[in-house]
């Protein structure tokens, strides 16, 4: 009966504290303004809905995936664990680190010190498009946005930011 209370004080105690990061990654708390990547680049007011559902570029934040997909995301980390599947995790195109940094956090959570995370970025934000191969590109000019260039060590400096950069985080630049 005691293993079950502590077992549930514990399990509450991980939710809570993952549940915390949802906030700080997505910035909710403070409510930064984004540019809105579907219409003219230009910085606008905090949307509670386009941030919550990944729609938008915020200005602080450390991820643009939105809370719907935070959720999801430790859904499957936690399922990974859970079930014992082996292989490590990634995220290719790591913008600020908020994913990555997330995976990190709840590795720690479930104290599992065998899994990596890799944080694979050109950290140097995006190519120019190449309209001749791909048509579909044209008129997206995302290159130019300097909020999409991040680089490695500012992602570093993120990581070390929430005590979390260690021997299990792996940049990978290319």
């Amino acid at each position: 009966m005691l293993f079950l209370a502590f077992f549930l004080i514990f399990n509450s105690i991980i939710y809570s504290d993952i549940a915390t990061t949802y906030d700080c990654h997505i910035n909710s708390i403070y409510q930064d303004s984004y540019i809105d990547k579907d219409s003219s680049f230009e910085d606008k007011k905090y949307q509670k809905e386009k941030r919550e559902n990944g729609l938008d570029w915020p200005n602080i934040a450390h991820t643009m995936i939105g809370l719907r997909r935070l959720e999801n995301l430790q859904f499957c980390v936690e399922d990974i664990l859970k079930n014992n599947i082996s292989g490590d995790l990634i995220e290719t195109g790591v913008w600020r680190g908020g994913a990555t940094i997330f995976m990190r956090a709840i590795l720690k959570a479930y104290n599992n010190t065998e899994k990596k995370v890799f944080v694979a970025d050109s950290f140097e934000g995006l190519p120019a498009p190449n309209i001749e191969l791909y048509p579909a590109d044209k008129g997206y000019d995302f290159h130019q946005l300097k909020i999409l260039s991040v680089s490695l060590d500012q992602v570093r400096s993120n990581f070390e930011r929430y005590g979390l950069l260690d021997d299990q985080v792996v940049f990978l630049k290319g």
